[in-house]
């Protein structure tokens, strides 16, 4: 699976009615999703036996142009919910970070235009991976 075809499979997802989480998949490194009432990685499931994941993009490359509309992916069993673990509560900067993920995914579900979905998915995957770096702090 290339990290387009995932970027597809997430924006199908958002546009389902799905919420990206600020908390990454331990496997794959893409964001969590939480669907119809469960927290679940929807890029695992479709991982190819033959090849490993893609990797997120590195910051700072462009959005390609159009993306083609995305085919529906198979629904992915549920994840099981990491155990309960006490930390400190959110600095200031990992606050506004996750206002601000919270911000984008609310802008994706309003937004019709699949390219500026894929644009605002992509800024919401760095600020988890911003607030995963913070965390491991």
């Amino acid at each position: 699976m290339t990290a387009d075809k995932a970027d597809e499979v997430m924006a199908e997802y958002l546009l389902k009615g799905g919420k990206m989480l600020a908390k990454s998949c331990k496997v794959c490194g893409y964001p969590l999703f939480e669907y119809r009432g469960e927290t679940r990685c929807v890029i695992c499931p479709l991982a190819e036996p033959e090849g490993p994941l893609p990797g997120p993009e590195p910051a700072g490359q462009a959005a390609p142009g159009p993306v083609a509309a995305p085919v529906a992916a198979p629904v992915a069993a549920p994840v099981a919910a990491p155990a309960a673990v006490s930390r400190e509560p959110p600095g200031p900067v990992a606050a506004e970070i996750e206002r601000t993920i919270v911000h984008l995914c609310e802008r994706v579900r309003g937004e019709e235009r699949a390219s500026e979905c894929l644009t605002l998915m992509k800024a919401v995957d760095r600020g988890a991976r911003a607030l995963a770096r913070l965390d491991q702090r």
